[in-house]
């Protein structure tokens, strides 16, 4: 699994947070304001949903932790509680349906409406997207997506995120692909969204 965790993304994180800390004082988010809560929404949503699969497959918890607390500085900026993970079930097929229940619908959805309300509906969008295409790696199969390749798709063409960054994901999917190929697309996608909206924020 890709993680992330190197002492660049601490300092971009930081960065980042401290964009977002003038952006809470200012009488209202402008275009440059937005464009660094759009990147930190992405960061948050790609490194959450990594430690949750992470935590769901038993990883060890330094690892897990270390995955959080690289967006502690994005959510605390934002004034955004990260609450626990669900407790592990008795099988591990349990333990990601709680995780996965997390993500899209309980505590872990619920960061995206927070940043939605408070950043805008594009931040929030992009924490969705970004979560969801990581649980694409865990529940795709060929010819079985979960329904997640027309959500990424609708969900980028609404917030005009260009096509050149997401469209192979999608691609992917429709054609079947091997699992190895959709997660190299994932992971690709990640990274290249990452990289516009960073520059963006710039």
């Amino acid at each position: 699994m890709r993680v992330q965790t190197s002492t660049g993304n601490y300092r971009f994180a930081w960065l980042l947070a401290a964009g977002l800390m003038l952006l809470l004082t200012a009488p209202s988010i402008g275009a440059e304001g937005s464009a660094v809560a759009k990147a930190a929404a992405w960061r948050i949503g790609d490194q959450l949903s990594l430690a949750g699969l992470l935590y769901a497959q038993g990883g060890e918890e330094e690892n897990v932790n270390e995955l959080l607390d690289s967006i502690k500085p994005l959510t605390e900026a934002m004034k955004i509680e990260i609450k626990p993970f669900p407790p592990r079930g008795a099988t591990p097929v349990e333990t990601y349906a709680e995780v996965i229940q997390y993500l899209i619908k309980g505590d872990g959805a619920e960061i995206g409406r927070q940043i939605s309300e408070k950043f805008g509906k594009e931040a929030g969008t992009l924490f969705e997207v970004s979560v969801k295409s990581n649980l694409l790696i865990l529940l795709y199969e060929p010819g079985d997506d979960q329904g997640i390749g027309s959500v990424i798709q609708s969900r980028c063409t609404e917030i005009s995120l260009p096509n050149n960054l997401w469209i192979d994901v999608v691609n992917a999917v429709n054609k079947k692909a091997s699992k190895d190929e959709v997660k190299d697309a994932v992971f690709k996608m990640h990274d290249d969204v990452a990289a516009f909206l960073n520059q963006q924020a710039q």
